[in-house]
């Protein structure tokens, strides 16, 4: 199974201990930063790969959170 296929099993089982992990680390991280910053690649490569995504040198990905009070990361 190629790196792709993982990741997109991964995203698929969601409850998985891995992702609960990963989501948990990567919400912390998305807290430290301003509202509006770059990216230096994407969140997902599995899916962005899929829609077209190449990796080019300059290119980001611009981020906006937007955090409610009854949404949380």
């Amino acid at each position: 199974m190629g790196a792709y296929r993982y990741m997109q099993e991964l995203w698929r089982k969601k409850q998985s201990d891995v992702m609960r992990f990963l989501l948990r680390v990567r919400c912390w991280q998305y807290r430290q930063l301003s509202n509006l910053h770059r990216a230096p690649r994407p969140t997902r490569p599995d899916k962005a790969r899929r829609l077209g995504y190449k990796a080019k040198q300059g290119g980001y990905f611009p981020m906006d959170l937007m955090l409610t009070a009854h949404h949380r990361c």
